[in-house]
C-alpha cells in the first residue's frame, strides 16, 4: 500500500459503452486524480474492442491507472484459453468476438489475464464485486464467494470499499454507511447509466457523475 496526495476518479462497469465512457471521462482531472476502473469493460454494449483499446491507451499514458478484473474479463479469458467453440459461449461473449480481429484479441486477452482482482491502499479497497462478509474464498476465482462475482452481504473494512458488478436499484451510486461501501454499477450493461465518482485522499465521496448510455453503444 502507498500514501497518495491525489484524489481518485473511479469508474463503474463500462460494458462496451465506449462513447458513453468518453463522455464521462470529461469530468476526470488529469494529473490531479488517480484513475481507477472497477472492471467489466466488455460485453453487452457493442463497442467492447474500442473500450479496451482506449483504457489500455490510458494505462500507457498514465501509469498509475488501476484496472480491476471483472467477471466478464475473467470468463472471456477462460473461453479463449480453453479454446471454447463460439457455439458454446454465452451470447454476450459471441457478439463481442465478432468485432475482434484475431491478432488484436490475443493481445487484449493477455492484458485481461494479467488484471488484478483488487486494489488497496490506506483509504480505499476496490474490487469488482466486493469482499464477502466472511472473508471466505475471496480470491478463489471459480467460487461464487470471489470478489469477481459475489452478490450478498459485504465485509466492513476500516476504509472505503468501492465495488461494481450488481446494478444499484436506484440507478445511482449507492453508499452503505453502516459498512462503508460504495456501489457504482448504475446499469450501463442494461443501457441505463455509466457512473464515475470522485473520492478525496481521505477516502470520502466528493462528487458523482452519471451519463445515460448513448445510442451508439447499443446493439
Amino acid at each position: 500500500m502507498r500514501m497518495t496526495e491525489m484524489n481518485y476518479f473511479i469508474i463503474g462497469d463500462v460494458h462496451g459503452c465506449f462513447f458513453t465512457l468518453k463522455k464521462i471521462m470529461k469530468h476526470w482531472k488529469k494529473g490531479e486524480e488517480q484513475l481507477i476502473f472497477v472492471g467489466d469493460y466488455i460485453n453487452k454494449g457493442c463497442n467492447s474492442r474500442d473500450v479496451v483499446y482506449y483504457i489500455r491507451k490510458l494505462c500507457n499514458m498514465y501509469p498509475d491507472t488501476v484496472c480491476i478484473k471483472g467477471n466478464h474479463e475473467y470468463k472471456m479469458v477462460q473461453y479463449i484459453m480453453q479454446h471454447t467453440p463460439k457455439s458454446e459461449m454465452k451470447e454476450n461473449y459471441r457478439r463481442t468476438l465478432t468485432h475482434y480481429p484475431l491478432k488484436k484479441l490475443e493481445k487484449d486477452i493477455e492484458w485481461m489475464h494479467r488484471l488484478p482482482l483488487y486494489y488497496e491502499n490506506e483509504v480505499l479497497y476496490v474490487s469488482h464485486a466486493g469482499v464477502n462478509w466472511l472473508n471466505f474464498r475471496k480470491f478463489s476465482t471459480e467460487s461464487s464467494w470471489c470478489v469477481l462475482r459475489y452478490r450478498g452481504k459485504l465485509k466492513y473494512m476500516h476504509k472505503l470499499q468501492v465495488i461494481g458488478h450488481t446494478p444499484t436499484e436506484s440507478g445511482k451510486p449507492e453508499y452503505d454507511k453502516k459498512r462503508n461501501i460504495l456501489n457504482i454499477d448504475t446499469g450501463a450493461g442494461n443501457y441505463e447509466h455509466l457512473c464515475a465518482v470522485r473520492i478525496n485522499k481521505h477516502g470520502k465521496l466528493v462528487d458523482s457523475y452519471l451519463e445515460k448510455v448513448v445510442e451508439e453503444d447499443k446493439y
